[in-house]
């Protein structure tokens, strides 16, 4: 592995762990039973995996009980929900035994890209003098993508040597839909919750998974009708997961 690389997984993990640490000592508690029940959640939804058309990355459920977790928890509740969803999806079922520099990046990746998500959407909101809950997941969605997609693919671009701009565009394409129907869920997860209870939000689970079902089934039918990218096995990362 290129040092560029190493030194690049070496920061973003870095900075994983001290945001994970700040989110962790300013912890805030909205609720125990509905913090574990969702983490529960995360870890069993974010082995449902999807692999992207021409490279190792994966794309999980976990992504919309993040978006939740920054519309209804607290920063440090949401983090563990990243950093947690991202451990298992990259442990679970993998083709090939993850490295340690893999399992740290992919951790790092998902706690920073649900930080900045979390507070950069809330921040926004305070500017504009609002409480909008559509417009805090449409914001977070965006900045999570871009933040989860950068990070991503400057990895990719710096252990394979390829474009950082095209690796880029690669992920955003195949990655946008799934969080926007994501993004969807999470909303109605969150409004339930407001409304009704947060027990009644997880009536939305079936419908997720009939969408992630549809995804792949869409890429699959992708794959088969293109000729297949050559993939490279230096290095796996984790989008949503992510």
């Amino acid at each position: 592995m290129p040092t560029k690389a190493k030194l690049y997984i070496s920061w973003i993990a870095a900075g994983g762990l001290i945001v994970l640490a700040a989110g962790l000592c300013r912890w805030q508690s909205t609720g125990l039973p509905r913090l574990l029940a969702f983490l529960f959640l995360a870890m069993i939804l974010s082995t449902q995996k999807i692999c992207l058309p021409g490279m190792k990355g994966t794309m999980s459920l976990s992504f919309p009980f993040i978006l939740v977790g920054i519309a209804d928890f607290g920063f440090g509740e949401t983090l563990l929900l990243g950093c947690t969803a991202a451990f298992v999806q990259t442990l679970w079922h993998a083709k090939t035994p993850p490295r340690p520099e893999q399992i740290v990046f992919n951790m790092g990746t998902l706690v920073l890209s649900s930080g900045f998500a979390d507070w950069l959407g809330h921040a926004i909101l305070r500017l504009l003098h609002l409480n909008s809950l559509v417009l805090l997941l449409a914001s977070a969605s965006l900045i999570y993508l871009l933040v989860n997609t950068g990070l991503v693919a400057g990895v990719i671009s710096l252990t394979e040597e390829k474009p950082l701009q095209k690796e880029w565009l690669h992920c955003f394409y195949w990655a946008f839909p799934y969080f926007l129907v994501g993004a969807v869920a999470a909303g109605l997860v969150s409004a339930l919750g407001h409304s009704v209870g947060w027990i009644a939000g997880l009536l939305v689970l079936p419908l997720m998974y009939l969408c992630h079902l549809w995804y792949q089934i869409h890429i699959e039918r992708t794959v088969r009708a293109q000729a297949a990218v050559p993939t490279s096995d230096k290095f796996s990362p984790v989008l949503v997961q992510d």
